[in-house]
Parts: structure tokens; C-alpha cells; sequence
């Protein structure tokens, strides 16, 4: 892997970037528990077939809900991290101030 001795970043731009990492999981966090009750399904009836599709449908929505939460939670560690990466950042270069 090439080394790039042209690197730079902003920390405004990141600690910006983290910011936006954390809407986004807010966002998919309201959407989530906002639709929830337009994404569980009742039974149309009470045979086999009805049961088992409302059923099924409902297993889709749990699993599909659980993942989006705990893609919401990584976008918040992400956020975190760069957070605290660049706070490490900013305090390294203070310390070498000259």
C-alpha cells in the first residue's frame, strides 16, 4: 500500500461528518418506530396459510427492525470514534506546538 505523505484532514470536517453519522441513525431510528405499526401484519384470517403469512411477515419485520437498530448503533460508534480520534488528534498537536 502506497504512503501518502500528503495527507491532511479537517477536524472541523470530521467532527462535521460525525455529526451527520449521528442524524442518520436518528433518522433510521424514527423511521423505524414510526412505520413499525404499518409494518406488522394481521392475519387476514384464521386458516393455515393466512396465519403462516402474517407469521413470516412479522419474522421479516422483527429481523429487518433488529438489524436497522444495530446499524443505527454502529453509525453512532463511528461517530464516536472519529470524535474521539480527532480529539486525540487536536490534543497531539497542541502538545507539539512550538
Amino acid at each position: 500500500m502506497p504512503i501518502n505523505s500528503e495527507f491532511s484532514m479537517q477536524p472541523s470536517d470530521v467532527m462535521e461528518a460525525a455529526g451527520q453519522l449521528d442524524a442518520l441513525a436518528d433518522r433510521i431510528d424514527k423511521v423505524m418506530a414510526v412505520e413499525a405499526p404499518n409494518l406488522t401484519v394481521v392475519a387476514a384470517g384464521r386458516d393455515e396459510v393466512s396465519q403462516r403469512v402474517a407469521s413470516t411477515l412479522n419474522d421479516v419485520h422483527t429481523g429487518f427492525a433488529d438489524s436497522a437498530g444495530k446499524g443505527s448503533n454502529e453509525a453512532r460508534e463511528i461517530a464516536a470514534t472519529l470524535r474521539a480520534h480527532t480529539q486525540n488528534v487536536l490534543d497531539s498537536e497542541n502538545d507539539f506546538a512550538v
